[in-house]
């Protein structure tokens, strides 16, 4: 419970940014939102159940996705392009989407935070979702299911 409020709050206050920085210009640090013209995705929540790191020497699956135990949520908001998490020491955490791309019924967000970079392959109409990262010569790859954010 506290780690959703923690995220919630997160998300709150990335929001809140967002609108700070749209009276003051574009931020290097924040990606700029997206032309209004465009029809985004509604906010989702994801949760990862089953997480693999690889290394050089092979694979093995893990208990926790970085700093959060399993399973590990977040929450994407398409229109701000952030990412909410809230890590085990329940500190929240906002990374932004550089980019989100559409082929069909699939959807790939990515981006880059504290030399690691990640990427996340979702679908509108399906639960599953897959999150890998790359960082300090280790692959990870996260398994999961995504639904509307409630």
């Amino acid at each position: 419970m506290l780690k959703t409020t923690v995220t919630a709050l997160c998300l709150l206050l990335g929001l809140v940014a967002a609108h700070a920085q749209e009276s003051t210009g574009p931020s290097a640090a924040v990606a700029p939102p997206a032309p209004e013209g465009d029809t985004l995705p509604a906010p989702i929540a994801c949760s990862f159940e089953k997480v693999f790191v690889c290394e050089a020497s092979g694979c093995a699956p893990s208990q926790e996705l970085g700093t959060i135990d399993l399973p590990a949520r977040f929450l994407i908001h398409f229109g701000e392009q952030i990412i909410a998490s809230t890590s085990d020491d329940d500190l929240p955490h906002i990374s932004s989407i550089q980019s989100v791309i559409g082929d069909g019924d699939t959807l790939i967000l990515d981006g880059n935070d504290n030399m690691s970079a990640w990427a996340i392959e979702l679908s509108p109409s399906k639960s599953a979702a897959t999150l890998t990262t790359l960082a300090g010569g280790k692959v990870l790859s996260a398994f999961g299911t995504c639904q509307p954010a409630p």
